[in-house]
């Protein structure tokens, strides 16, 4: 075997057994088909490719795939790129199914989402249709793709409008929208607030086959974000460095109560996104993301990292080649 082949079989096993790990912890529900995974982000999501720093490419693919990486999850900014009313630009669509290839010729799975439809979120009764017009394009023109094509509605809901029944509603509606040509999709779902772990128990989730579902953590929020340039003025600051045995242990509860959930339900689950920015040492973005990467695996909860050359990064541009301490931090 080579080393992505070591590295993925471990991860079946690991999904397979189902057993408490030496903390004590417990599998969560039925295994999350992705189960080692790093976000494509500040690429497709940015209001235009390349504005944020960076082109996807061809060789970032096939770095991720080498490097022991199962799949990726592309955010994609469509609210940007439509050419008509209710049209996604030819071109757009083109652009994603290019990346969506590239990664699929790797055998890499993708999770393919909306992101920062900022317009929903503010005015949902105005862009309700055009969001699951969306859906339907989309899903049209990946009818024909692999299973290890997975479908994500939509990213981080948040508001007080979008919590409890009515963020189901628009789920239910995307789903059954998507199943019109995709009957058998994957399909990643998540909670409010931003998919917070805090908000699964107060989701009445949709619930349906190949379904599963996926949260977000970027606790503690004034570490994580520490001094982030794009929150600006209301950027926080952790004051200390993270590490204590405190600070693990919360991470691993954390971690705990979305895999508990996922048991309770009987739906899979995954970590969608987690990441710290580069503000923080090195040192301290590797040991967090360790710990939150070991809790996922004790739990057998699949994971994706946030990100792979954005503002969390775990690959390096200018020197082309995954940072090392990252790296390891995730598979070591």
């Amino acid at each position: 075997m080579n080393r992505r082949d070591i590295l993925l079989a471990g991860a079946g096993a690991l999904a397979a057994c189902g057993q408490a790990d030496g903390q004590g912890q417990q599998s969560s529900g039925p295994p999350f088909p992705m189960r080692r995974g790093v976000n494509l982000g500040n690429a497709l999501e940015a209001p235009a490719e390349g504005e944020w720093g960076y082109r996807i490419e061809r060789a970032h693919i096939a770095a991720i795939a080498e490097a022991g990486f199962d799949g990726v999850r592309l955010p994609v900014r469509w609210q940007t790129h439509f050419c008509a009313r209710d049209q996604v630009c030819a071109d757009w669509m083109t652009r994603v199914r290019q990346v969506v290839g590239w990664a699929l010729a790797d055998g890499l799975m993708v999770q393919l989402n909306v992101h920062h439809y900022e317009a929903l979120i503010e005015q949902p009764a105005r862009e309700r249709h055009r969001f699951l017009e969306l859906w339907r394009q989309i899903a049209e023109a990946f009818a024909q793709a692999p299973p290890a094509l997975l479908f994500e509605p939509l990213n981080e809901p948040h508001g007080a409008y979008w919590r409890g029944d009515r963020l189901a509603a628009l789920q239910r509606d995307a789903i059954e929208t998507i199943r019109r040509s995709n009957p058998t999709r994957t399909i990643v779902l998540g909670p409010g607030n931003w998919q917070n772990i805090d908000r699964l128990a107060h989701w009445p989730m949709p619930r349906g086959e190949n379904v599963h579902a996926s949260v977000h953590y970027y606790e503690p929020h004034a570490f994580t974000h520490e001094r982030a340039e794009w929150l600006g003025e209301e950027a926080p600051s952790f004051g200390r460095a993270w590490g204590t045995e405190a600070d693990i242990a919360a991470v691993r509860e954390h971690i705990a109560i979305a895999a508990r959930w996922s048991r309770a339900q009987n739906v899979a689950m995954q970590l969608g996104e987690f990441g710290v920015n580069t503000r923080l040492p090195l040192a301290q973005r590797a040991a967090w993301t360790r710990t939150v990467r070991e809790a996922c695996d004790a739990n057998a909860m699949g994971w994706c990292a946030w990100d792979f050359a954005g503002a969390f990064p775990v690959w390096d541009r200018e020197r082309r080649a995954f940072i090392p301490e990252m790296l390891e931090a995730l598979f070591q």
